[in-house]
């Protein structure tokens, strides 16, 4: 086992042995395992080790060709995904066959991914769910991993593309309060904290309850300038534009927004949100 790649990931995090155990195993525990070798419990070993993204694999390095293009697979299938290419990202989940085969780490992603393709691409909601319910009742039951909050939020996402609003709606106040408390420790978890805020913000948008709405646009914009990313900026401006139009907001603020929105879906490659926003009815 190469216990050094864990332990130059928790450095490299900036992550006490405290901070890293926290909810998981008590700090000796870790710090056995850190010293001496002694390995915990598997299901510890898998919460810590997620907590790091990292897997197992990078633990236990083997059939290291074999992960690494399932692994490739994965991540571009995520990006896809991120573009609002569902058909290319679906293609890509094909690629991989049976997600058993992979690491715990790897199953929570493959579903993420899945559900939400599903949810966004017109698929049936009973599929999307069930994709959730692997994260929420298999994988993760006590809910400690960022996985739990993107399915919670996908299930918002499934039940407000189904039209059912209320069912939805319990499922983005469930993560609301947690938004807040979000880690932004590497680029994957920054895409993903991302991904809550979003579609949180996006639904109570739509469904009229714009202060809090823009509230979380906000705030997903500072998160966006601060870590200098721009993969869900985009987004997240064209429906900060839209609940100013509702609200009667200062047209040139709705415009900068807008060609704002539209640069930064230019530059990754966004053509559904271009489509989106060159349909914007303006004045």
């Amino acid at each position: 086992m190469n216990i050094d790649i864990f332990i130059e990931t928790r450095k490299r995090l900036h992550l006490s042995q405290d901070q890293l155990a926290q909810g998981i195993c008590t700090q000796a525990t870790l710090s056995k395992f850190e010293r001496n070798g002694k390995v915990p419990s598997l299901k510890i070993l898998l919460q810590l080790c997620d907590r790091l993204e990292l897997t197992l694999n990078d633990l236990f390095p083997l059939n290291h060709d074999e992960d690494s293009v399932r692994s490739q697979a994965l991540e571009q299938a995520e990006f896809q995904l991120l573009v609002g290419e569902y058909d290319a990202a679906q293609a890509s989940l094909d690629k991989l066959g049976d997600p058993a085969n992979g690491t715990l780490n790897f199953q929570m992603r493959y579903y993420f991914i899945r559900g939400y393709v599903t949810a966004l691409n017109g698929g049936a909601i009973a599929d999307a769910l069930y994709d959730f319910s692997q994260i929420l009742n298999r994988f993760d039951e006590g809910h400690h991993s960022m996985y739990s909050l993107l399915a919670y939020t996908g299930m918002g996402v499934a039940y407000n593309q189904d039209g059912d609003h209320i069912r939805a709606e319990f499922y983005f106040n469930k993560v609301a309060g947690e938004i807040h408390n979000l880690t932004f420790k590497n680029n994957h978890s920054i895409w993903r904290s991302l991904n809550i805020i979003y579609y949180t913000g996006q639904f109570y948008g739509q469904t009229g309850d714009l202060q809090a709405s823009d509230k979380l646009l906000n705030y997903g914009v500072d998160v966006c300038a601060r870590y200098h990313v721009t993969y869900y900026l985009a987004k997240i401006l064209y429906q900060r534009a839209r609940n100013a139009q509702q609200q009667a907001g200062e047209p040139a603020q709705i415009k900068q927004d807008l060609q704002d929105a539209a640069a930064f879906a230019r530059l990754n490659s966004n053509e559904k949100l271009l489509k989106q926003i060159a349909a914007f009815p303006q004045d």
